[in-house]
């Protein structure tokens, strides 16, 4: 049976990096690449008819492969400029685990809500109300949900901003 005190060690790398104000490289590497799943999916009936039409159809492919690196550039270029978010929100009533494509809503101590998009973070367990420790971004007005840990877990001090996090651009919410 495992043990349900400790955090996975991939949620600890990437706290062990929000903590100080950066993401982590696996947040940074989702970010950039988000979209190529969905921009592969449509280009590959394009590549496939492209090429029966020989030079220019490789042409097509090659102007396809620039997008592609393109798009992860300047997601890239964006991602390296936006300010992590620290902020305790409380947990309010959780969607069932089979609802995934509903956004995570968590709320401020004064009720509140904060919708999130996206989320990079694990599942972990919490319960309705308990204060959590969270770390987002905010970009192209969407939240995206880096890692959050319930405020009263073993390990929750490793989730706690260190003195660097605002020196290194990061946004320190008191409420």
């Amino acid at each position: 049976m495992p043990n349900t005190d400790k955090l996975p060690h991939e949620m600890l790398q990437n706290l062990e990096r929000n903590r100080d104000g950066r993401l982590s490289t696996r947040q940074r590497m989702e970010l950039i690449t988000e979209p190529l799943t969905t921009l592969l999916l449509l280009a590959a009936p394009l590549i496939l008819l492209a090429g029966r039409y020989g030079p220019a159809g490789r042409i097509i492919v090659i102007a396809l492969i620039a997008g592609f690196f393109l798009t992860m550039a300047l997601r890239a270029w964006r991602f390296a400029r936006v300010k992590l978010r620290y902020r305790v929100l409380y947990a309010e009533g959780l969607p069932a685990r089979w609802m995934f494509w509903r956004k995570t809503k968590l709320a401020r101590k004064s009720g509140d809500p904060v919708r999130f998009n996206h989320r990079l973070s694990g599942k972990l367990k919490i319960k309705p109300d308990q204060a959590l420790h969270v770390y987002y971004l905010e970009a192209a007005d969407r939240r995206i949900l880096l890692s959050m840990v319930p405020k009263k877990h073993p390990q929750s001090d490793a989730a706690e901003p260190s003195e660097y996090f605002e020196r290194a651009g990061g946004i320190l919410y008191a409420d």
